[in-house]
């Protein structure tokens, strides 16, 4: 995923004909990854209710099924960003906490005393235990930004993408619809995507609503940005009362 998504980048500007190969694989590797993962984490498919519903309530499932319906729509350069961003952290974890132990195996030991607060800090770690603490340093520090800046730009670059795609008739008409029922179940599940739909209101009303508004604003765009607003917030209530609800029974049981 990590090497197709963003070689898919790179070819991308020089011609969308020969990215597209890429684009594809990409979105392969990606369905692959997630099915690993899934398979690993519940095991074998089982035919009951209770199976499925902790299936559909798992973020893997669901950017599984968002990776095959992209895998089988017509490109769309947006669309792929999110899970290059998710692949590199993944890969990242991957070497660092199981490939460089696996062929470094002094690198765990090394890197343990390396931390107490005893140990000799002139002492120079070997080229795999630096590598390995660089990219934990790096996903330290870039992990919960990369992934709120993932969600914002899923909420407000593809869908809006996705809707100008369709009024202009140059994605499906259904690609919208199923992406905002993909947003609908990661708002109700998720905290960072609830947050990104709060950035991204936020930055709209300073925008499009006065005080903050431009009087080159027409009325018209700031009364509809409003109407289309609190429709969307009361929404968005009715699909986290039940989440609530439920977690409320969870806890309670």
């Amino acid at each position: 995923m990590l090497v197709f998504g963003a070689t898919y980048y790179v070819k991308r500007p020089f011609g969308w004909q020969s990215a597209q190969w890429y684009y594809s694989k990409a979105y392969m590797g990606a369905i692959m990854s997630y099915v690993i993962v899934i398979y690993k984490t519940y095991g074998p498919p089982q035919i009951n209710l209770e199976f499925l519903h902790r299936l559909m309530v798992d973020e893997n499932v669901e950017y599984l099924m968002l990776a095959f319906y992209w895998l089988t729509q017509p490109s769309m350069v947006v669309t792929l960003l999110p899970f290059v961003v998710f692949s590199l952290f993944h890969v990242l974890t991957y070497l660092r906490s199981t490939l460089i132990p696996a062929l470094f195996p002094d690198v765990t030991a090394e890197l343990q005393r390396s931390r107490t607060p005893a140990s000799d800090q002139s002492v120079r770690l070997s080229a795999a235990a630096r590598a390995s603490k660089i990219m934990n340093d790096w996903s330290s520090k870039y992990y919960t930004p990369a992934l709120r800046e993932v969600g914002v730009w899923e909420v407000a670059v593809v869908g809006t993408w996705l809707v100008l795609g369709a009024v202009t008739f140059q994605t499906p008409l259904l690609a919208p619809l199923f992406y905002f029922q993909f947003l609908r179940m990661r708002y109700a599940l998720s905290a960072p995507t609830r947050a990104a739909f709060r950035r991204v209101r936020s930055t709209l009303d300073s925008v499009l609503t006065p005080p903050g508004a431009s009087a080159k604003v027409p009325a018209v765009v700031t009364d509809s940005y409003i109407k289309v607003r609190d429709y969307l917030v009361a929404m968005g209530t009715n699909i986290l009362n039940p989440v609530a609800q439920q977690q409320q029974q969870q806890q309670q049981r």
